[in-house]
């Protein structure tokens, strides 16, 4: 392509600028943002909803990008450094929630774990709740000890979805958490009580 090309579109577009200057709108009708407007813009700052009140006839989205134009943005998006990064990947895995967020006060938990999740960190796994059930805690002990889940347990026991669906919570089957206790190398043994 040559320069007159360019040269020609230039020109074009000079002129519609000119237009709309001239006519008080953009080319679609839409009304040129007025010197007044952009006051308010700048005395409100970037509280979307308090500019929508002081000017009606204009849109949020509208608002929100003659806002960007302006340089004024609601919140700065907070660009994590390596030295937080380094910290977040010594804290992520041990350390509760609140230490965390306490932490990294320019972020909320949600965009921490985002974080994380991005960088491929991961939360140290929990033990499971007890149920009060003897057997069946000591059975859930040593699962987390041996560091298998549940899916695993009903793979190698052969009891299709039963642990995964923890129906042992409401009504345990033991022939069922025979099998796994024996598979984690226990054996289930009764107590008389004298």
């Amino acid at each position: 392509m040559s320069l007159a090309y360019y040269a020609r579109n230039a020109a074009s577009a000079e002129r519609a600028r000119r237009r709309m200057r001239k006519e008080g709108c953009t080319m679609s009708g839409q009304k040129l943002w007025s010197e007044e407007e952009c006051e308010i813009i700048r005395e409100v700052g970037p509280d979307f909803d308090a500019i929508h009140q002081r000017l009606p006839h204009r849109s949020r989205i509208a608002i929100r990008f003659r806002c960007k134009q302006m340089g004024l943005t609601q919140r700065p998006q907070h660009v994590w450094t390596a030295g937080e990064i380094s910290k977040l990947r010594k804290l992520y895995p041990t350390a509760s929630i609140e230490e965390i967020c306490d932490a990294f006060p320019h972020s909320a938990w949600v965009n921490i774990s985002q974080v994380a999740r991005y960088r491929g960190f991961r939360r140290a796994r929990r033990p499971f709740k007890p149920t009060g059930n003897a057997p069946v805690d000591e059975m859930l002990a040593k699962l987390f000890e041996a560091n298998l889940s549940f899916s695993d347990l009903d793979k190698e026991c052969r009891t299709k979805r039963y642990f995964q669906k923890q129906k042992w919570r409401v009504r345990p089957n033991y022939n069922r958490l025979v099998k796994a206790i024996e598979l984690l190398d226990g054996e289930l043994a009764v107590r008389w009580r004298e």
